[in-house]
């Protein structure tokens, strides 16, 4: 399994004022993409339980689609957190399919269910010194994702503080200081209409 370290902050501010705060501050976007993501159960999962531990018993159903090609696979998310919530560790692990609707019917007969589907347009944006993901979810929420390891910059983040950073030195505005907000977590309990 592939180990990283991530944060993902939900963004406090529409997503043009986003754009002007990363244009202001020398970022250039340098990839767009979409991302679908379809989180499949096992049917005999309860969904009345705590909804992270629904998610780490999820498979996802991974389709990107970039300017010039298209990646489906089969996708496990492994996450750790701490009593409140902060990711402690997390990998995943992707194996690549040729058709999407072949790997859900697949599934399906293994004795999995649709849980939520999540479509997310990707823009990466990297200035000199630092690289994150702008991600607009179900054309409702706007998070901002960072990575320990760039791909556009020559950088590699050593700690969660050093990606927490980035943040306030570009004065950009987050819901609530959190940075582990898990998307799927969010989808899950406005599918079941609880506070957020």
């Amino acid at each position: 399994m592939e180990f990283e370290k991530e944060i993902t902050v939900e963004i406090d501010t529409s997503l043009d004022k986003l754009k002007d705060i990363l244009h202001k501050n020398k970022f250039q976007i340098k990839e767009v993409y979409d991302l679908i993501d379809i989180y499949m159960v096992k049917k005999d999962i309860d969904i009345k339980d705590n909804y992270l531990d629904i998610l780490k018993n999820c498979v996802l159903l991974r389709h990107i689609i970039e300017e010039n090609k298209e990646t489906k696979q089969i996708t496990y998310k492994y996450k750790e957190y701490n009593d409140i919530g902060e990711i402690l560790n997390q990998g995943k692990v992707n194996c690549r399919v040729e058709s999407i609707d072949a790997a859900y019917e697949l599934l399906k007969q293994l004795g999995y269910n649709k849980l939520i589907e999540i479509k997310d347009h990707i823009s990466v944006y990297a200035s000199d010194t630092c690289e994150l993901c702008v991600q607009e979810v179900n054309n409702k929420h706007i998070y901002i994702e960072i990575e320990d390891k760039c791909h556009y910059i020559n950088k590699n983040y050593k700690t969660i503080d050093e990606m927490k950073n980035e943040f306030e030195k570009y004065n950009i505005p987050i819901k609530n200081n959190d940075y582990f907000v898990k998307k799927a977590e969010i989808e899950l309990k406005e599918m079941f209409n609880q506070e957020i």
